[in-house]
């Protein structure tokens, strides 16, 4: 039987235009702030791809909603990451000559439009040897125009900063205490005690500065605290802005955790990385970090690898099924947290 040439380009065609019309598999990318620098990692390779210059040490990192910008904390001012062209885009300078500002704690809200700053200032006057402590501030300000747009006293220690996904008038800020804060008003509502507890329960110890977050996902925030006798965890459901207190079962000494896309474990890290079901609190199982201590986690988009690290020059992949460590990757100098962004 001939071969009809025609229907042959035909079908050559119309299996190209298909190919075309097939999106791209989306890959995941670590983006780690270390000394003067952030690292992009391929996490399929677990290769750095990228180190991206600029001068300070990064305590901790945000991304955008959309996962297309990181803002970087380098205390009196923060850089700004381009996720697109993997390229420093700007960088956003809080302090003058005349006044101090200090970032302790941060985010960004839903839309991108507003970074909300909770910050230490301290004033001086020209030729005048006294300076003036301003009471802590929670300063909103305005990303397109580059100006402070709103400022609010708020209570001492406030380290961590968390916008709800539901409500952009409302945060919730970690300190010495949980509160909730309106941004129309500035009033603040406590809503679990830390340092200042209910009756009947222990003071607490938790440090908020590595939220570990990634674009997307669950929108569940974890952080571990510890009282006299043992240690548990907060659980902020960004989606609702309810707060949840899980007694873990055993006791393990952790600077952050992050929360399993699927909502069932808890992974935690210092010395050892631990995971822990987000239900009970049982311990299921925990590894001993050849690395040393950390203090950042980040999870692939699919859940299957967390990534540990850094503290010191290397970020740690671990396979979450059987806590078995892959890889070990090797960066130039030494950080404090990384970012997932999936593209």
């Amino acid at each position: 039987m001939p071969v009809n040439k025609k229907n042959i380009w035909s079908v050559i065609v119309f299996g190209c235009i298909c190919c075309l019309s097939i999106p791209a598999i989306a890959k995941d990318y670590l983006y780690v702030a270390i000394n003067n620098a952030c690292q992009v990692i391929d996490c399929d390779s677990n290769t750095v791809i990228k180190s991206i210059p600029f001068k300070g040490y990064i305590l901790s990192s945000r991304p955008s909603s959309d996962g297309k910008r990181i803002y970087l904390n380098a205390y009196h001012s923060i850089y700004v990451i381009d996720t697109v062209t993997n390229e420093l885009s700007d960088t956003l300078q809080f302090s003058t000559e005349l006044s101090k500002v200090t970032v302790l704690g941060y985010d960004i809200s839903e839309d991108g439009e507003k970074l909300l700053l909770s910050c230490s200032i301290t004033k001086k006057k020209q030729n005048i040897p006294k300076l003036e402590v301003l009471p802590p501030q929670l300063v909103v300000y305005d990303v397109k125009q580059k100006q402070i747009t709103k400022s609010f006293e708020i209570p001492y220690g406030v380290t961590g900063v968390i916008t709800l996904r539901n409500d952009p008038n409302t945060l919730i800020l970690m300190g010495l205490d949980v509160f909730k804060f309106s941004l129309n008003d500035g009033k603040t509502e406590k809503i679990k005690g830390i340092l200042h507890p209910e009756a009947g329960e222990e003071g607490k110890n938790s440090l908020v500065f590595w939220q570990n977050r990634s674009p997307g996902g669950n929108g569940i925030f974890s952080n571990p605290y510890y009282t006299p006798t043992r240690m548990g965890y907060f659980i902020i459901d960004r989606n609702t802005g309810k707060l949840e207190d899980l007694h873990a079962k055993d006791l393990w000494m952790e600077y952050s955790s992050i929360v399993s896309p699927d909502k069932k474990y808890i992974y935690g890290v210092m010395d050892e990385l631990v995971k822990v079901d987000a239900h009970t609190g049982e311990t299921i199982k925990s590894v001993k970090l050849k690395t040393g201590t950390n203090y950042g986690l980040a999870l692939s988009e699919n859940g299957k690898k967390i990534y540990v690290g850094p503290s010191g020059p290397d970020i740690s992949v671990f396979d979450t099924e059987t806590m078995e460590l892959l890889a070990v990757v090797q960066l130039e100098g030494d950080g404090a947290e990384s970012t997932r962004i999936t593209k």
